[in-house]
């Protein structure tokens, strides 16, 4: 499915490219100067929660190595792993990022609000199924995703800045800590292998106080599926075709169910133009430095 652009995107891109780009430049050394940054905020325009992620440096990517090349025995795209090297310290300034996923009724209120006409995927006569107001909006492509975010002037998460959120700044594997725990997320077989309400997982939390960030749904980044910086390996994927997709989510099958997929650093890459029954998105808001 591919998204017309219409005036009502361009107009979004063109004012909020501005104000992001106006507040992404420079990095910061150190915790955030000046006034002190409230923890929490809520957003003007979608009235969503958001938590403050202070400026500073974190781990980032991973050095695992999968010896036994088990994507050879199931038949997957690319080797574990090795698009995720090296591991690394990333700096970078503060920002928001929403406590939730996008719900299904955030997102039709986003359409009415705007005349937004393109709908999800999986409505019916322009609505969602009934009960399932507080699931994270799904069947949504990137270019969806980033009208809504322009739309509630903020923006989607950068692949660093969605990791920096989940992993904290201790390298932590999970949200919750180095070790994986079943049944702290809405993954594969140890979760509800289908959609539930944002926040049903108490404990997929991450040191910022960030929901659902290992499982229930994966999540639009704005990055393009590109090697990081002193990465030797070489995918024929890599480019500005793919978006990076962060997190995991319910599961039925597949290679999703491997245990590389459920780690913090994990990646992957997908098609802009389509749609997913377990992808979704939240949005971020970059702090705005007065120095």
């Amino acid at each position: 499915m591919v998204l017309n652009r219409s005036p009502f995107l361009l107009c979004l891109i063109s004012f909020t490219f501005i104000f992001i780009l106006s507040a992404c430049n420079g990095s910061s050394d150190s915790e955030e100067k000046g006034p002190a940054l409230s923890p929490v905020k809520t957003s003007p325009i979608d009235g969503k929660e958001m938590v403050l992620v202070p400026a500073g440096e974190f781990i980032m990517g991973t050095d695992k190595i999968d010896k036994e090349n088990t994507h050879r025995k199931i038949g997957s795209v690319k080797p574990l792993y090795l698009d995720q090297h090296p591991i690394r310290k990333v700096n970078l300034e503060a920002f928001y990022i929403d406590k939730y996923e996008v719900t299904n009724e955030e997102y039709k209120k986003f359409l009415d609000a705007s005349g937004y006409d393109e709908l999800p995927g999986h409505w019916e006569n322009g609505a969602y199924a009934e009960g399932t107001e507080n699931y994270p909006v799904t069947h949504v492509t990137w270019r969806e995703a980033l009208t809504y975010a322009l739309w509630a002037q903020k923006k989607l998460p950068t692949e660093a800045q969605w990791e920096k959120a989940a992993r904290g700044t201790d390298g932590r594997n999970f949200p919750w800590g180095k070790n994986y725990e079943k049944g702290k997320s809405n993954i594969d077989t140890d979760g509800s292998r289908a959609l539930v309400n944002v926040g049903s997982y108490p404990g997929d939390v991450s040191p910022y106080n960030v929901y659902d960030l290992a499982g229930n749904v994966m999540e639009w980044t704005m990055d393009w599926y590109l090697p990081y910086p002193e990465n030797a390996y070489k995918n024929p994927r890599f480019g500005k075709v793919l978006k990076v997709l962060r997190g995991n989510a319910f599961q039925k099958a597949g290679h999703y169910f491997l245990d590389a997929y459920r780690y913090s650093f994990s990646r992957t890459e997908a098609d802009p133009n389509d749609y997913f029954e377990n992808v979704g998105f939240r949005c971020a808001l970059p702090v705005v430095s007065s120095r």
